[in-house]
């Protein structure tokens, strides 16, 4: 095994795949698995439990599997420093990883759910969170070390997207196959979607970079020493957390509306989800005309927007089939803009460092730990509380971000889409 982590940056880089359709499949396929764990674990599962009538205060426990999405960054540096170099550098985790998520999903597939059940259930899932995290350390590695600066936001694009999907078709599709075919049924179809993904990789050759003569060892503590790391890293950690609470409560307050299983499926999916897919594509043309900071403004104005007309829905203020979906769209949108903006100035902020693999790890385990934190405590806040209150603190977290990136001159550099971190 290779523990030398001496490359340089992805502007010296000879080497590039030689075919970009088959670089672009496997980037697709990898992003598009790690969506099925995230739509377990956040969305599918706790919608089942709820219907099953779990109360929300054992429901919020189950997001906390996905824990291990917020603290991949402490095992980021060994990922990075460690591979097999016959198999690839980053092929060495990735396949390794996506077998073990084939195999839990198949356990999870013969678990009765239930409340007795729980404990199990969510150690399954957080098997799943660990080996999903892990992979996604090395595929966001594979995709800064092989992407041009230029292509970043199309890179990005199809990083949300393919985890979008993922989560669709773990989370909303899934709400509706556990009532067609079974939840059993349904597992083992997750599971063979997930190896099928596994295929491009297995043929793929991994090219091999061009190593530097200087060795740089990946660590979290040269992370901090990068100029503007730690308030790109608050920004990027906030922006998500309003659309996130919203995405978790949604559900919850339309199944206290009477909504079936299949109609919170198709809600969350087409309405929120899918037009979030709308939102990267767009978003990632926006990035290269606008820039980043005007893109994440006006993903952040759209989802505050539709927070408050959650807030509206959830009192009863506002009524009908009809609202529903127009603040679903535009929260979806809004979710899109947010996301494709932070992701992709992250991998570009990442990219003209020497542990990419590394630093993108710490923005998005720092990211999914605010959103998964944020998430349970804003269930368990709608179980005592209300469902307002639960959105209002979404709503003050949004309004906080898009003050410090109008005012604060350490966000000056988002101005710039094509910016240089020195």
């Amino acid at each position: 095994m290779k523990t030398s982590n001496s490359h340089n940056t992805v502007d010296d880089y000879e080497c590039r795949p030689k075919s970009k359709n088959a670089f672009i499949l496997v980037i697709c396929c990898l992003y598009f698995v790690q969506g099925i764990p995230i739509g377990l674990t956040f969305h599918a599962i706790p919608t089942l439990l709820k219907n099953l009538g779990l109360p929300l205060e054992l429901i919020s426990l189950v997001p906390l599997a996905g824990i291990f999405w917020a603290i991949k960054f402490l095992w980021a540096p060994f990922v990075e420093n460690h591979w097999i170099e016959r198999i690839g550098r980053r092929k060495s985790w990735i396949v390794p990883m996506q077998l073990i998520m084939v195999g839990t999903l198949i356990c999870l597939s013969v678990v009765t759910i239930n409340e007795k059940t729980l404990i199990l259930l969510t150690s399954l899932l957080a098997i799943i969170s660990i080996v999903g995290s892990t992979q996604d350390i090395a595929t966001d590695g594979l995709a800064a070390e092989h992407s041009d600066k230029a292509d970043l936001g199309l890179i990005n694009a199809i990083q949300v997207s393919g985890i979008i999907i993922g989560m669709l078709l773990a989370g909303p599709f899934a709400m509706v196959a556990f009532e067609q075919i079974g939840y059993q049924v349904s597992m083992i179809l997750l599971a063979a979607v997930a190896f099928c993904a596994l295929l491009p990789v297995l043929f793929w050759q991994e090219p091999k970079i061009v190593q530097a003569t200087e060795v740089n060892k990946a660590s979290l503590s040269q992370f901090f020493k990068t100029p503007n790391a730690v308030p790109t890293l608050l920004l990027c950690s906030g922006a998500t957390l309003c659309g996130v609470i919203i995405l978790a409560l949604s559900k919850f307050i339309l199944v206290d509306l009477s909504w079936s299983m299949s109609q919170v499926g198709m809600l969350t999916g087409v309405g929120h989800l899918l037009v979030m897919l709308v939102g990267c594509f767009s978003a990632s043309i926006f990035i290269k005309r606008q820039g980043y900071r005007v893109t994440l403004l006006a993903g952040l104005k759209l989802v505050l927007f539709g927070g408050l007309l959650w807030i509206a829905i959830a009192e009863n203020w506002l009524t009908g089939t009809w609202i529903v979906w127009l603040t679903s769209i535009l929260v979806g949108f809004g979710m899109g803009f947010v996301a494709v903006s932070t992701y992709t100035y992250s991998m570009r902020f990442s990219q003209q460092t020497l542990q990419p693999a590394t630093n993108i790890a710490f923005f998005q385990g720092t990211q999914t730990f605010g959103e998964i934190i944020f998430s349970s405590v804003a269930t368990s806040l709608a179980g005592v509380a209300s469902y307002s209150i639960a959105l209002g603190m979404g709503e003050i977290i949004a309004l906080i971000c898009l003050f410090a990136l109008l005012k604060l001159r350490h966000y000056s550099h988002w101005r710039d889409a094509h910016c240089k971190i020195s």
